[in-house]
């Protein structure tokens, strides 16, 4: 099994997509989600299209053969955008070990983030046998397609509503402690 990571805040929570994919349905899932690039398009951004372009990627996402769990951290009072990210990025690993993924792709951040999200990712894995570790690593959206689900499913749980409901059958929203 491979995942894919994104992550998005909104007023009220901290979201993280972890999409689980097969490696035989890799292939068709990236397939599919370049066939939605508009001319002159490098990667989809969920938040930067318009409604009726959202409905058909969130669709297109829906019927493909992929589950997304949507880790949510609610703020709280004095805990940093940095501690919270950490607290996803734990979570995230237990679920991405649980669910025997080999291979973790996260979307691509600034030198220092990608730094402290390897140290968070390699923190949560200190007490795993190392057989079970996933490798893992950041890349830039644009270079890959299966990072678009990702943003897409981050954004519709986050968006909730008929946005939500458009992605209900492929996923899965988890709240984590403070």
């Amino acid at each position: 099994m491979w995942a894919f990571s994104d992550e998005s805040e909104r007023a009220n929570a901290r979201l993280m997509a972890v999409v689980l994919v097969s490696p035989r349905d890799a292939q068709p899932a990236r397939m599919s989600m370049r066939a939605l690039l508009l001319a002159g398009q490098r990667q989809v951004h969920t938040n930067g299209e318009s409604s009726r372009r959202r409905r058909v990627v969130l669709d297109t996402v829906a019927g493909l053969s992929v589950q997304a769990v949507v880790l949510r951290h609610r703020p709280v009072v004095g805990l940093s955008p940095t501690a919270c990210r950490h607290r996803l990025l734990q979570a995230a690993t237990g679920l991405v070990v649980g669910s025997g993924v080999t291979a973790w792709t996260l979307d691509d951040q600034e030198a220092s983030q990608r730094e402290r999200d390897r140290a968070s990712i390699a923190h949560s894995l200190g007490g795993v046998e190392p057989s079970l570790h996933p490798s893992y690593d950041h890349r830039p959206a644009s270079s890959e397609p299966l990072l678009w689900i990702a943003d897409a499913i981050c954004w519709a749980a986050g968006a909730g509503g008929e946005w939500r409901r458009r992605i209900g059958a492929v996923l899965t929203v988890r709240d984590i402690g403070p």
